[in-house]
């Protein structure tokens, strides 16, 4: 019995922190603005879905699978709308943000 209780608050422990965890609240959002359109692609923005927390996140983007060096931030506020990052295309190639570090706001 006492084993299974440990089990039991282990898994409690571990659904807690998947819960606690900010980047599952930050969703990538694709939106066909003219300027992106016209090189084939959508502006990528992103939201927080989160309900009632605010989340400062760090970007790296990508052009054509490699990185850039270039790192952005956003505090996405819950409920607001999605803030534009760029389009998914340049005049050369694909381009991408990636999410290399996400936390709550307190």
């Amino acid at each position: 019995m006492k084993r299974a209780l440990s089990v039991l608050a282990l898994l409690v422990a571990a659904s807690a922190r998947a819960e606690d965890d900010p980047v599952k609240f930050v969703q990538f959002v694709e939106e066909h603005a003219a300027t992106c359109v016209q090189r084939n692609g959508t502006q990528i923005q992103v939201r927080s879905t989160h309900p009632t927390r605010k989340i400062k996140v760090w970007f790296d983007r990508y052009h054509m699978g490699v990185g850039t060096g270039d790192r952005s931030r956003s505090e996405l506020a819950p409920g607001a709308e999605p803030e534009p990052l760029g389009c998914s295309r340049s005049d050369s190639g694909k381009q991408e943000w990636r999410i290399v570090r996400a936390t709550f706001v307190e």
